[in-house]
């Protein structure tokens, strides 16, 4: 097993030698590449991986679709960031070619670029926001729906995702129609029939879950994106829980836009989000908030990023996430989550008294499960979790039970202590 000099040296001590001019950063930190010994997906890699959390060795962490946990680099590097500004604020003669110190009124092209290529987009179709809710508000708000228009989202959105399309209604008169989902869907079809069964001649929007916030229902997205574009119709995907969680090709997808909150599983600082418009659909958004440049049609979305003075440091961090976990690899963190997931549901299978509510078709499942036990209301069980294994999930509120997201700081071992405190506490109502 590497150690953590090593580890660190591969993986994130040359963003941070760079920035400390640290002399004896190790040769691998100077090539900025993988030492030999972390290429295989071994459980030595993760344990070195997991001390890069500040999370306490004792505690398991499984609530990542509400707030990710930042690696030291990404919280070293807003520090360091912040620290740096304020120590030398009074050298900032603010001339184009000194630093900036704030956000708001640059077109921050390197960290767009950055995001695009994450997420298969390119940066003119990227706009930085603070979080998904700033995503669904822009799009609810630019895009021109009249009186009579209508938009079809489910009964499982977010309330940051189905409030603007509420004000919407409220303000325009356009009708916001809701499709109950099936708990747990059995199929894609079923997701598929939802939207198709309820359109009609006045439907202007589909506005569709990538993946549920409550009860981690994974949706079709890209057929569904398809046949909304065959239809005419605008496809507005809320991907709050997917980025640094699957892997994501926006214009593979076809969807017209694309809004998500990289703070959860990307670990990004907390006020960090992106909202992704195509090209074709940038031109037909209005701006919500207006700065210097709202009325700028040249530079893509830039446009929709005037909101004033911001913290450059947090962008600094969200650029670190990014370097974190496409250093890790997109497609390794995918595989790992899911295999844990996947780990946990397969034994949660053989306890009788769990229900699990989350999907099961391999089309729509994710790496986050959503359980509940018999006996058990679901603050109760959230609780006894924490205080008899120190094992953190989310009460999602009765008869759902429990969410329990499994990233890349967790463990099989911590995935086998959930599954043996649920053992003992059946055992114990016998």
């Amino acid at each position: 097993m590497l150690d953590r000099r090593s580890f660190l040296g591969s993986a994130v001590a040359s963003v941070l030698a760079a920035r400390r001019g640290n002399a004896d950063a190790t040769p691998s930190a100077r090539r900025g590449g993988w030492p030999p010994e972390v290429l295989q997906d071994d459980e030595g890699y993760w344990r070195t991986l997991r001390r890069e959390f500040l999370i306490p060795a004792d505690e398991a962490f499984f609530n990542t679709g509400t707030i990710g946990s930042s690696p030291r680099v990404v919280i070293d590097t807003v520090m360091n960031h912040m620290t740096q500004v304020d120590a030398t604020i009074a050298h900032w003669d603010y001339r184009a070619e000194h630093p900036d110190y704030f956000a708001g009124y640059r077109p921050e092209l390197e960290l767009r670029e950055k995001i695009a290529t994450l997420v298969g987009a390119s940066a003119e179709e990227i706009a930085l926001t603070q979080n998904a809710t700033f995503g669904a508000s822009y799009v609810a708000g630019g895009l021109d729906l009249h009186a009579g228009d209508e938009v079809i989202l489910t009964n499982q959105e977010h309330v940051g995702c189905e409030s603007p399309w509420q004000l919407k209604a409220k303000r325009h008169g356009i009708y916001v129609k809701k499709v109950t989902v099936p708990v747990p869907p059995q199929n894609p079809q079923q997701l598929i029939e939802l939207y198709l069964n309820a359109t009609t001649p006045q439907t202007k929007v589909w506005a569709i879950p990538h993946l549920t916030s409550a009860l981690a229902i994974r949706f079709p997205v890209n057929e569904l994106c398809r046949i909304a574009r065959e239809r005419g119709i605008i496809s507005v995907v809320d991907g709050a829980q997917c980025c640094g969680h699957l892997q994501l090709n926006l214009h593979e997808m076809g969807c017209d836009a694309y809004f998500s909150s990289p703070h959860k599983w990307l670990l990004a600082p907390q006020g960090c989000g992106f909202l992704y418009v195509s090209r074709e659909r940038l031109p037909h958004l209005w701006a919500t908030i207006a700065s210097g440049q709202w009325d700028n049609y040249r530079d893509g979305a830039y446009r929709l990023m005037q909101v004033g003075t911001g913290n450059l440091s947090v962008l600094k961090g969200y650029e670190a996430a990014i370097d974190f976990h496409n250093r890790i690899g997109p497609a390794r963190v995918e595989r790992r989550v899911l295999g844990l997931a996947e780990r946990l549901r397969a034994e949660l299978r053989q306890i009788p008294q769990v229900t699990i509510n989350s999907p099961q078709h391999p089309e729509l499942v994710s790496a986050t499960t959503v359980w509940s036990l018999a006996g058990y209301q679901a603050p109760d069980l959230m609780d006894q979790l924490w205080a008899r294994a120190k094992v953190r999930c989310r009460s999602m509120g009765s008869p759902w039970g429990v969410r329990q997201c499994c990233h890349i700081y967790n463990s099989p071992e911590e995935v086998d202590r959930t599954l043996e405190t649920v053992r003992r506490m059946v055992a114990e109502r016998r």
